[in-house]
């Protein structure tokens, strides 16, 4: 029986679509659920099955455009293993975390809040304070990776009444703040997705220039060919709660 795994890239063309707009109706049943029922359990959960299927979607489609993803260590479990996918949503957010802050420093406009009579103070000290608000994705992103790891965890509390020692309520259990942070999360797995989807659409070209798309691309699949290389999903669920 075949299966994504299994697929040729040619047969995996468009196969990325249905995967994405089902995480999409995922999402928008989770926002529903939270905006109408106030049930901010099952809508996290919700909001994490989302996520899973729009990094499903995510490896569908760079596969589809023969990046190397299946080539990565423990692929075979991308499909099967819930935990495996939010551990590439973990590299996800760390490379969208690079880029913005990358961006922000390289599109600033130089600090000036110090002036004294001394130049190179003024440089040094505003210089600090620039790459300080660079760096703010960053420290963002540290804190979405570190509630990464405890999705299935909070996928489960949220879904499954339990008992340990005394009754354990998915209602108590995760609370709106949590519902925040998962859609916030689930909402930057789809930013990269709609990235992916603009760069690899056949009409691209009309929009960006033809260098920058050819070092996109570049870019992903030197980070999928190299900076993959360091995953270890047997480590990283170690991490996890």
């Amino acid at each position: 029986m075949k299966r994504f795994l299994n697929l040729s890239a040619l047969q995996s063309k468009g196969l990325d679509k249905p995967i994405y707009k089902n995480a999409l109706n995922l999402k928008r049943d989770a926002i529903l659920i939270a905006e109408k029922s106030k049930s901010y359990s099952s809508a996290t959960s919700l909001l994490v099955l989302s996520t899973e299927e729009c990094v499903k979607s995510i490896l569908v489609l760079l596969h589809s455009e023969n990046c190397n993803v299946y080539k990565i260590k423990d692929a075979k479990k991308f499909f099967s293993d819930h935990v495996i996918r939010h551990q590439i949503a973990m590299f996800i957010e760390m490379g969208l975390g690079i880029f913005e802050s990358w961006y922000l420093y390289d599109q600033r406009k130089p600090t000036k809040l110090l002036k004294t009579n001394i130049k190179w103070v003024d440089n040094l000290v505003n210089g600090f304070i620039d790459i300080g608000k660079a760096l703010d994705p960053i420290l963002n992103t540290k804190l979405n990776i570190d509630y990464l790891q405890k999705f299935n965890s909070i996928k489960n509390k949220g879904f499954y009444v339990d008992y340990r020692d005394a009754l354990i309520d998915p209602n108590v259990q995760v609370t709106i703040n949590d519902y925040q942070i998962a859609l916030k999360i689930a909402n930057r797995i789809f930013k990269f997705n709609k990235l992916l989807r603009i760069l690899f659409h056949e009409k691209v070209e009309d929009h960006i220039e033809k260098g920058s798309i050819k070092k996109l691309k570049e870019n992903i699949n030197y980070f999928i060919d190299h900076g993959m290389k360091i995953y270890d999903s047997e480590a990283l669920k170690k991490m996890s709660v």
